[in-house]
């Protein structure tokens, strides 16, 4: 019986380990969202994203960590899109996201992030795939000027990827161009099986 304490002791000593270094670790991406109420989310944050949005009864707002970084975002469906606005504790936006489909990436485009995708393994599967518009401006107008003429700044992909039997992810941003300008592991998800 002891010897069973002591193994699973070991197990989840080593899980702790992991899971501690995986966080401090800037290229590993651990992130953890929970739905919040209104009053919970940034003020000033919270009126840009009525203003941009045109979807006020439909937004709904989130609290996101990722290892010791705390953001807020809202989540709306305007014209069939789902746009992502995350800001930071004082309600300063941080930036816009905008889920797609690959389609919509031009194709000689798509041709340059798919060949630095088989760089890195034969064998992977786009998940997600959106346009990013990093806000440096919190005017409210100039964001929706940028969001209506798609003056968007980058393309943010999650990835699988398999190799030797092993699946895993990765956060890849790339310019609209298709340079590579960032990536990092994404914590694996369950049933990764049903994938490839």
């Amino acid at each position: 019986m002891m010897r069973y304490k002591i193994i699973l002791f070991l197990v989840f000593a080593f899980a702790k380990a992991e899971f501690t270094i995986a966080q401090q670790d800037d290229n590993y991406k651990i992130e953890q969202e929970e739905r919040i109420d209104i009053d919970d989310f940034p003020a000033d944050a919270r009126n840009l994203v009525y203003t941009i949005s045109k979807a006020r009864r439909k937004i709904k707002y989130y609290k996101e960590t990722d290892g010791s970084l705390i953001t807020y975002e809202a989540k709306y469906k305007l014209s069939g899109y789902r746009y992502s606005v995350e800001c930071d504790q004082k309600g300063n936006v941080i930036d816009i996201e905008v889920l797609i489909k690959k389609r919509q990436i031009e194709p000689s485009i798509f041709t340059i992030i798919t060949d630095k995708l088989k760089g890195i393994s034969t064998r992977f599967k786009v998940e997600k795939i959106q346009k990013q518009y990093v806000i440096d401006d919190q005017d409210a107008l100039l964001i929706s000027n940028r969001l209506e003429n798609d003056d968007f700044d980058n393309f943010e992909l999650i990835v699988a990827f398999k190799e030797n039997d092993k699946i895993y992810r990765k956060e890849l941003l790339f310019s609209k161009e298709g340079i590579l300008l960032k990536h990092r592991a994404v914590k694996k998800l369950k049933y990764d099986f049903i994938l490839f």
